[in-house]
């Protein structure tokens, strides 16, 4: 196996902080010993494709500097690969909510510090398949339906704000455009229920839209998916409360119309073909009628601190 490291970096990252980053993140893992094989990525779907051709070349370590986009793309590179190599992650991006999750540090050497010095761990991903991907794509951190990916898809149109400023305004923006409830059928494992609402989160972490604890109480490698949803149609006035208490992860103690399952699959269905749905903070579907998300347990070998993230996760 080459022991060689293959480094994958975004250089449109958080409005260009990937390009200024390139030769800093080279020199940090040259100062711990290391040296890296370089990509840059020009256009989407560039990450996921060298990634795979990575795995395919025999590196045992690669690594992604960007934000949850680019990670996303990397993990699907290498798990459609099918080899098992260690992944590592430096979080420059707008979000960078997984890396949060993960326990993985902002500041870029100790961020490479920790690819260098830890041992990868065994994590979950999930699995979705619905919207642009018919034939199945993998995330990390969660999928979302409603009210999330449409507060997601506007903070990313803001050429001049990035990370939480951007989710703020596109949130408020959404609160005038409230988006109408869905009539869903939904199944979790073996149960299946109706619901009518605006907003599903299936997780496997914790936090989205850079602050945004939409599942208090997921974990990167329990086997499972955390599913937390509004039971029914939530309020314009409801909704700046709920917001406050995503802020802190106090929405199922606090919102009486909050609700959480569990459970390895999901399947959701709507009436309308009218789904609005994200997944890692990326685009999947505006007219989608059906989606179906899995959890594949202990999928990834990531280099992060496991210790941080099942605190995050029992927080």
């Amino acid at each position: 196996m080459n022991e060689r490291i293959f480094l994958i970096i975004n250089p449109n990252a958080s409005k260009g902080r990937g390009e200024k980053s390139i030769n800093f993140i080279k020199a940090c893992f040259e100062k711990e010993g290391k040296t890296v094989d370089v990509f840059i990525t020009g256009k989407a779907g560039d990450a996921e494709e060298a990634a795979g051709r990575a795995c395919r070349e025999g590196y045992g370590t690669i690594v992604c500097a960007g934000g949850d986009g680019a990670v996303n793309e990397t993990v699907n590179g290498i798990l459609k690969s099918g080899c098992d190599v260690s992944f590592g992650i430096i979080p420059i991006g707008r979000g960078n909510d997984f890396a949060w999750i993960a326990g993985i540090p902002k500041d870029i050497p100790s961020a490479v510090n920790l690819i260098v010095k830890e041992e990868p761990v065994r994590i979950d991903a999930g699995y979705l398949e619905g919207g642009i991907y018919p034939e199945g794509h993998y995330f990390l951190n969660g999928t979302g339906f409603g009210f999330e990916p449409s507060i997601n898809f506007k903070a990313a149109e803001y050429r001049h704000l990035n990370g939480m400023p951007s989710y703020i305004v596109a949130f408020f923006h959404c609160l005038l455009h409230l988006p109408s409830s869905y009539d869903l059928m939904v199944r979790v494992d073996d149960e299946v229920f109706p619901l009518k609402s605006q907003q599903v989160s299936v997780c496997n972490g914790r936090r989205m839209g850079s602050a945004f604890i939409l599942a208090p109480y997921a974990c990167l490698d329990d086997g499972l998916l955390d599913i937390v949803y509004s039971c029914r149609p939530v309020t314009r006035r409801e909704v700046i409360p709920m917001v406050l208490c995503f802020f802190k992860g106090t929405q199922l103690e606090k919102c009486s119309f909050m609700k959480m399952k569990r459970g390895r699959e999901v399947e959701i269905t709507s009436v309308q073909d009218n789904l609005v749905i994200h997944t890692d903070g990326e685009f999947v579907s505006r007219t989608a009628s059906r989606c179906l998300v899995r959890v594949i347990p202990s999928a990834v070998r990531l280099h992060c601190l496991k210790k941080g993230a099942q605190k995050n996760a029992l927080k």
